[in-house]
């Protein structure tokens, strides 16, 4: 499937049904064409192209964005604006932006600005004219759609290209597969941050069948928003994460999805039990477990919920990854590169259309990340522990690194450690993750002899982390115990200073 021709053919074809519902207001396909189309002609008369950086939000301004960024054949790059303006600095610096596209002035707008300290083109879309029909563009495969940054453990974000040949062959795999039955008529929920990767989905899905999208306005608690769209709208798609499931459970009597008929999870490990209990919220909907990492274009497998064989093959409450979608190969390797036995551990590792080749001009972490497998290509190591059942299925078994999952996003804990290395002068600093009582996974981090320094090690954090991998708790201790090989203990800390 080529996406942007599908999204291109469903303007066309469907100028009077809705298209996008957001914060500020709704449009049809034939309003949001306008819209779009305004700021690409603007782009167009600039003569800019390759990458573009989008300031974030939740209104139309934003989406329509991101939709003309795309129809003019370039790449977008997205900033949130509740990031640290230090952390898009290093983003607007890498990915060499020279525009930035916003909605309207803002503060946020304002301190990023201050802190790459040259001056960067902005385009205000509020102020620019609807204007249609619109040109979409023919980018070649190998062009790149997105440039997604994500945790990397040196305290520099690590850019993602993602190029429209790995996309395209995503909405093959996803978009065209017939299980999943997309019509116009679907309402899809859009609950991500926009420089989070499942948002292409929840956006990009939608537009590309004449459906609609529903962008979860940024107010109030999320959880709470979301079970008031799912009813209020009747969604009949929503991905989401699992942790959402983890905050609503306490209301999953009173919740009731007639609608909902696709219901997805992806960015987190799912528990079974959970996953049974939200099942009885939506009686005519289709469960699946997807998993994929950004390298690999949204998601790149898929298992189909069932309570009987998902009770089986679930290993410590957590449902499987499942298969590999049309186009993806799963390999599952030993410190040597080479395939285990089924039911035995293994790095988790990625081939085919969907995976990425390498990191944005970093060849010392693509070397690290991206194998070449000769005449068959580049193979991604997830980093990610998993094996394969004796249904076929693949189970995620954790983590093979200081990775974790928090609400969805990657967080490298050595990002956090090495930043607080920095605040302390060299001084030690170790984080550990953490379950919550609702089974959400977080972190605290310890900080070797500086009992005063714990509030301003956190507010010091602030300024470099977005909101998601900032710890929960910093602890101050006085000294850090060691293991047997003369590494810090995190498991002793957690133990001695946890409980």
């Amino acid at each position: 499937m080529d996406l942007l021709a599908s999204i291109a053919r469903a303007f066309r074809e469907y100028p009077d049904r809705p298209a996008l519902v957001a914060a500020d207001g709704a449009c049809t396909y034939g309003a949001l064409e306008g819209i779009v189309g305004g700021i690409a002609a603007e782009l167009r008369a600039r003569r800019v192209g390759g990458r573009i950086g989008i300031l974030t939000g939740d209104d139309l301004g934003t989406y329509a964005s991101i939709l003309a960024v795309l129809a003019i054949g370039a790449a977008y790059v997205p900033l949130n604006r509740k990031n640290p303006p230090a952390r898009n600095s290093l983003i607007v610096a890498q990915a060499e932006l020279d525009l930035v596209l916003a909605t309207r002035p803002s503060k946020a707008l304002e301190d990023l600005q201050r802190a790459v300290g040259r001056p960067i083109d902005t385009l205000y879309t509020a102020d620019v004219a609807q204007r249609a029909p619109l040109q979409w563009a023919s980018p070649a495969p190998d062009d790149i759609a997105y440039l997604f940054f994500t945790s990397g453990t040196t305290g520099v974000p690590k850019g993602v290209p993602i190029r429209h040949r790995n996309l395209n062959a995503f909405a093959t795999a996803v978009l065209d597969d017939p299980s999943y039955r997309f019509v116009a008529e679907d309402r899809f929920l859009q609950m991500f941050e926009l420089t989070f990767d499942l948002s292409v989905m929840s956006l990009l899905g939608p537009l590309a069948v004449g459906a609609s999208c529903h962008v979860l306005p940024d107010v109030g608690i999320a959880s709470l928003q979301i079970a008031r769209l799912l009813e209020e709208r009747a969604i009949t798609v929503a991905l989401m994460v699992p942790s959402v499931l983890s905050y609503l459970r306490r209301y999953f009597d009173e919740l009731h999805f007639p609608a909902l008929r696709q219901s997805l999870f992806c960015g987190e490990a799912l528990s079974h039990s959970l996953t049974e209990a939200w099942s009885r919220c939506l009686p005519a909907a289709q469960i699946r477990n997807v998993y994929g990492p950004t390298e690999a274009t949204i998601f790149c497998t898929e298992f189909k919920w069932d309570a009987q064989s998902s009770a089986e093959q679930s290993i410590n409450d957590v449902v499987p990854i499942g298969r590999p979608l049309p186009g993806t190969e799963v390999r599952v390797l030993d410190d040597g590169g080479m395939a285990v036995p089924a039911d035995t551990q293994g790095e988790l590792c990625l081939m085919g259309a969907q995976v990425a080749t390498g990191y944005w001009r970093d060849p010392i972490r693509t070397r690290a990340a991206f194998m070449e497998q000769g005449s068959e290509g580049v193979a991604y190591r997830t980093g990610d522990l998993a094996m394969i059942n004796a249904h076929g299925n693949y189970l995620f078994c954790g983590r093979a690194d200081a990775q974790i999952q928090v609400d969805g996003h990657r967080v490298e804990l050595g990002e956090v450690e090495h930043h607080l290395r920095a605040f302390l002068d060299g001084a030690a600093a170790a984080a550990a993750p953490v379950r919550t009582a609702d089974g959400r996974q977080e972190f605290v981090v310890f900080i070797e002899k500086a009992t005063d320094g714990e509030a301003l090690a956190l507010e010091y954090l602030r300024t470099k982390l977005p909101d998601y991998m900032l710890p929960r708790r910093v602890i101050s201790v006085p000294e850090f115990p060691l293991n047997l090989n003369g590494k810090v203990d995190r498991r002793a800390l957690l133990d001695r200073y946890l409980k």
